[in-house]
């Protein structure tokens, strides 16, 4: 029995605590680098995002975009910035992007959808 992405994504997320963080997330790039399409056996929509292989796009921290930014990630409007971006990712992606626990995950690929949601943002905080 073949897993898909979605099911091996599932299965790390359940070994947290038997596997070391840094063995965790290797294999979890591993499985969102994987050039195979998702199986039709999935109960997830296919993800364009899963499909394409970028295995030199380093993470991309929410809060260290915004640091960039000169905004501090501790306040209120981050938590807006973070919804809008997971939004804005699932309008272009078709679905959310990959979680690690209760947060989302997110590459140097994505910055240019950070950057359209920061000045999305911008741009309703003027008006």
């Amino acid at each position: 029995m073949k897993l898909t992405p979605f099911d091996r994504m599932r299965l790390l997320n359940e070994a947290r605590g038997l596997l070391p963080q840094d063995e965790l997330e290797r294999r979890a790039r591993l499985i969102l680098d994987d050039p195979a399409a998702p199986s039709k056996t999935s109960k997830e929509p296919d993800s364009p995002r899963l499909i394409i292989k970028e295995p030199d796009s380093p993470r991309l921290i929410i809060s260290d975009f915004l640091r960039s930014k000169g905004f501090e990630p501790m306040k209120k409007n981050a938590l807006h910035f973070g919804s809008c971006l997971a939004e804005n990712y699932k309008m272009k992606f078709g679905s959310y992007p990959p979680k690690h626990g209760k947060t989302y995950i997110y590459y140097e690929i994505d910055r240019p959808l950070m950057e359209e949601t920061w000045a999305q943002i911008q741009t309703e905080d003027a008006d």
